[in-house]
C-alpha cells in the first residue's frame, strides 16, 4: 500500500479493478456527448506493455493508456493550463472536494480519424505516479467511460485501435460488475475457461499477466493444487506494485492444451468479493483483436 501523496493520487486513477489501490468515493462524469468518426482506425502502441495511443487535444500531440479497469479518463495538469481550460473542483459524494485533483471538459479529442467530443476528465498530478512507475510514461489514461455507447476495438495481432458508433460483434456477454461491495463497476465477461473449467473474469489491460485467479473461485474451479505454489511475480501497475503466486495450468484461456502461467492472490492483492472468478491481463490478450461492444453489450476475442 502506498502512503502519502502517491496513495490519493493512485486513488484518483481508481485502480480497484483486479488492481485496485482503496475506494475513493467519487460521483460519476458525465459521458461524452458527441461522437464523429470515418473508419474509427487508430495506431495501436504499446507503453511498458500496455496499450496505448497517440491523440490530439487542442494544439497538443499527446500519448494516452487505454485502461478498461479505469471507468474514468484522467489527464495531467499541464494539459487542461496549455489548452486554457477552465477547471472547477471535483466534489465527491461525501460532499467535499480536495484540492489535488479537479474535473474539466475536454473539447475535442482525436484518436486518427476518430473523434470525441465534450469528453468529461479528472485533472491532476501524474508525474508521481509515472516516475514511481506506477503507471505507464503516458500524458493521460483513457477509461472504458469514454466508450460507452460505442465498440472499442483493440487489435493487438496488427496493432491498430478502432472506436466505432456501430460495431458488429458475436461472442460472449459483456457486463459490468461492481469490484467489491463499494467499488465501481468493472469490465466482465464470459468466454473464458481455466483447466476446461468456464469463470467469469475482468478484463483488464493494465494487468501485464494471463489470468488472475481470486481466493473465492480457487476450489470450485479444482485449483487448489495449483494455489500451493510458492513461486512468485511482481507487477508494476497492479495495486501500486504488488507480487502474485505464479502457476502453469494445463491449458490455455481458450482451451488449448498448452501451458499458460495462471496467478493467484496475494494479501497485498485487493479482492472483489466474489463477485467474479478470475481477471485477464495482456499476457494473455497479446496477439488477438479483442472488441468490446458497450453498444450491444458483448465482448469478442479473436
Amino acid at each position: 500500500m502506498l502512503s502519502g501523496r502517491l496513495t490519493y493520487l493512485v486513488e484518483i486513477l481508481m485502480r480497484f479493478s483486479a488492481l485496485c489501490v482503496s475506494f475513493l468515493v467519487l460521483t460519476p462524469l458525465a459521458l461524452s456527448q458527441t461522437f464523429v468518426s470515418k473508419d474509427g482506425t487508430s495506431k495501436l502502441q504499446l507503453c511498458s506493455e500496455t496499450p496505448c495511443v497517440d491523440v490530439v487535444v487542442g494544439d497538443q500531440k499527446l500519448r494516452f493508456a487505454i485502461d478498461t479497469s479505469q471507468p474514468r479518463s484522467i489527464v495531467d495538469t499541464d494539459l487542461p493550463r496549455l489548452e486554457g481550460l477552465d477547471l472547477e473542483p471535483y466534489v465527491g459524494r461525501d460532499g467535499r472536494a480536495n484540492p489535488a485533483y479537479s474535473k474539466t471538459t475536454l473539447p475535442s479529442i482525436k484518436l486518427g480519424t476518430a473523434e470525441m467530443k465534450d469528453l468529461p476528465v479528472i485533472v491532476s498530478h501524474l508525474q508521481h505516479l509515472r516516475a514511481g512507475n506506477i503507471i505507464p510514461d503516458v500524458d493521460g489514461i483513457l477509461g472504458y467511460d469514454a466508450f460507452q455507447g460505442k465498440s472499442l476495438t483493440l487489435d493487438l495481432k496488427k496493432m491498430t485501435l478502432a472506436v466505432k458508433a456501430e460495431g458488429s460483434c458475436s461472442g460472449g456477454a459483456l457486463k459490468l460488475i461492481p469490484f467489491g461491495a463499494t467499488g465501481p463497476k468493472v469490465i466482465t465477461t464470459t468466454g473464458f475457461s481455466i483447466e476446461g473449467k468456464p469463470v467469469v473474469a475482468q478484463i483488464d489491460t493494465m494487468f501485464l499477466g494471463a489470468m488472475l485467479i481470486y481466493p473465492t473461485s480457487v476450489d470450485k474451479l479444482g485449483l487448489a493444487p495449483l494455489a500451493e505454489t510458492r513461486q512468485r511475480e511482481h507487477f508494476a501497475y497492479t495495486d501500486g506494485g504488488v507480487d502474485m503466486l505464479k502457476a502453469t495450468a494445463k491449458e490455455d484461456f481458450s482451451g488449448k492444451p498448452i501451458g499458460s502461467d495462471v496467478y493467484f492472490a496475494t494479501p497485498e492483492v485487493h479482492l472483489p468479493g466474489g463477485n467474479f472468478d478470475a481477471t485477464v491481463g495482456m499476457q494473455a490478450l497479446a496477439g488477438h483483436s479483442i472488441t468490446l461492444d458497450f453498444a450491444t453489450s458483448c465482448f469478442a476475442l479473436n
